[in-house]
């Protein structure tokens, strides 16, 4: 699952300002927002359950950061890859009556959701995501359906990938590349009509040796994935961002669009995620063709060493992947 200018922070229901450009801590409540840093682009939230921190990045920078309230011990929120299904301004919970949720924004159909609310300085909440009123209000309007937030226990800072990540679902089979990776056997399917619009989005599961391709949170694709024995593909996020890289002079005609890595284990995120991924995984020419011909910014591609199945994703119509705690 992120151009400096005076910083922003706010109390609870206020606002204040002034300079910095280091990330000191902030008080229960307290959240910087610097829109400006990246006017447009692709918007990617981080939750930190241990930091008890939100990050949002645009186009693959961090444009602010807030203090958050998570689950409390019995009621933890789950941490997971999630897309926005549902939008609300004004929403009650229908689990807890009364309890008002400002700016809601659903991550599961099972009651996990961002919203405004009390900012205790600890994990608090029934297992939703209590954000400032006013921080909530500026996510709300920087996100839409579909747009990504990915839940860890420690912090995953996403850098900017330098082998484009669209180059593992590229036109030349990786397996010329390193002849140890056996060809897929399996399966493809590729059903575009069942969602003609929407964001797409790919998983590829290491226990499935599978990947599958959701778009508006339905499933239009599978196909088989050929792994390197022996190796150790790493878990994280890859979001589409948008401008364009270099023209790679091997795939001519494909455009390099630059992605945004994030681990899932925490810690900072690595260009070589993508060389490591092309080096030891392998799809059907023909699927990733296909694949590789609707990509567009916003585009989310998550590798997991998890199985996809119901335990894992979270009710329909969400089918991303949601990792269990380590």
């Amino acid at each position: 699952m992120a151009a400096v200018s005076a910083a922003v922070i706010s109390g609870c229901g206020g606002s204040g300002g002034g300079s910095s450009s280091s990330e000191s801590k902030l008080a229960p409540g307290q959240f910087e927002w610097h829109p400006e840093r990246s006017p447009s682009g692709p918007t990617l939230v981080v939750v930190s359950i241990d930091d008890q921190m939100a990050y949002v990045y645009r186009n693959g920078v961090q444009i602010a950061r807030s203090t958050v309230s998570t689950g409390r011990p019995g009621k933890e929120t789950p941490t997971g890859v999630f897309t926005i299904l549902q939008r609300k301004v004004e929403h009650e919970s229908s689990i807890y009556k009364g309890s008002q949720m400002p700016y809601m924004q659903r991550l599961t159909w099972g009651g996990i959701a961002m919203h405004a609310g009390d900012l205790p300085g600890y994990p608090a909440s029934a297992g939703c995501i209590r954000l400032p009123f006013q921080f909530s209000q500026k996510v709300y309007g920087a996100m839409t359906n579909g747009s990504t937030v990915v839940i860890t226990k420690k912090r995953s800072t996403p850098s900017r990938s330098s082998r484009p990540a669209n180059l593992l679902l590229a036109s030349r089979a990786a397996a010329q590349e390193n002849k140890s990776i056996p060809d897929p056997e399996g399966r493809t399917i590729w059903n575009p009509s069942k969602s003609p619009s929407g964001p797409y989005s790919i998983l590829l599961s290491y226990a499935d040796n599978r990947a599958y391709v959701w778009r508006n949170g339905i499933q239009i694709g599978q196909a088989p994935l050929g792994m390197a024995p022996g190796g150790k593909p790493p878990e994280g996020v890859f979001l589409m961002l948008e401008g364009q890289d270099q023209p790679d002079p091997r795939f001519p005609g494909l455009k390099m669009h630059p992605w945004s890595t994030l681990s899932l284990d925490g810690g900072n995120s690595n260009g070589n995620a993508v060389a490591t991924l092309r080096s030891q995984l392998s799809l059907p020419a023909d699927f990733r063709k296909k694949v590789n011909a609707v990509l567009t910014p916003g585009t989310i591609l998550v590798t997991t060493r998890e199985s996809s199945n119901k335990n894992t994703r979270s009710s329909a119509p969400m089918n991303i992947m949601t990792p269990q705690p380590k």
